[in-house]
């Protein structure tokens, strides 16, 4: 190995670019390995407040994420009918953070301006995953899906859920526990009626479909229902 140590992060979304960003400025040698083929723009909303909030300042990117803001002013609990049954506007200040935060961020503008934040010395690896990771005493040997393998001193695992990298590493624990719950993300046209509350109807049953406003130009929809169905199981 050499003096300089190296470290692999697996995932370029949120999680991953922070890290980089961190081990890059005390000195490490930093590659970022992602499954996709090109940083992916899309996600819903990422609400920052509390220690995320100060991680971002430490960084010099709150400025960058508030002029991302999606415009959200506050969340709308509707009745079935529509109408509002209660309100909650955005309150300016820290600490005083509602349904919506002050500052309300798409996942992708995020993970673009932590990209665009990392030292140039950051490696990004696109396409490609890891398939195999061998603890070693003195390093780690990890081999991606193009058959090439590197020894590195650190693996840092910023995957989500299903996280196929973290199953290699620790095995069938933690498990998913399911709870049935199933949730539907998508982006739609926004409509002259569409207003920059995010409106949230819930209904019996544990159905709920939620309508928030961004930055794009369009509305975030979200359906999200309890079930108890081996059919559904196998959806991601």
């Amino acid at each position: 190995m050499t003096d300089t140590r190296r470290v692999l992060v697996t995932g370029a979304s949120v999680a991953g670019p922070a890290a980089a960003f961190w081990l890059a400025r005390v000195g490490y040698d930093v590659t970022v390995v992602e499954r996709a083929p090109a940083l992916r723009p899309g996600g819903q909303n990422i609400d920052v407040r509390a220690s995320g909030r100060e991680v971002l300042r430490l960084m010099g990117l709150e400025d960058a994420v508030r002029a991302r803001n999606t415009g959200e002013i506050g969340t709308r609990f509707l009745a079935e009918d529509g109408s509002v049954v209660s309100e909650f506007a955005v309150q300016d200040g820290e600490g005083r953070d509602g349904p919506t935060a002050e500052l309300e961020i798409l996942r992708g503008a995020l993970s673009q301006i932590l990209v665009e934040a990392c030292p140039e010395d950051v490696t990004y690896v696109f396409g490609q995953h890891v398939v195999s990771v061998q603890e070693h005493e003195d390093h780690v040997e990890v081999e991606l899906s193009d058959g090439s393998r590197e020894a590195y001193d650190l693996v840092v695992v910023a995957e989500g859920v299903g996280s196929h990298t973290r199953a290699l590493v620790l095995g069938d624990e933690p498990r998913e526990k399911p709870l049935g719950m199933y949730t539907a993300y998508g982006t739609i046209d926004r409509t002259p009626d569409d207003d920059d509350f995010w409106s949230w109807l819930i209904v019996p049953g544990a159905r709920q479909v939620g309508l928030r406003p961004d930055d794009e130009g369009t509305t975030r929809a979200m359906l999200s229902f309890l079930a108890d169905s081996p059919v559904l199981e196998g959806l991601d």
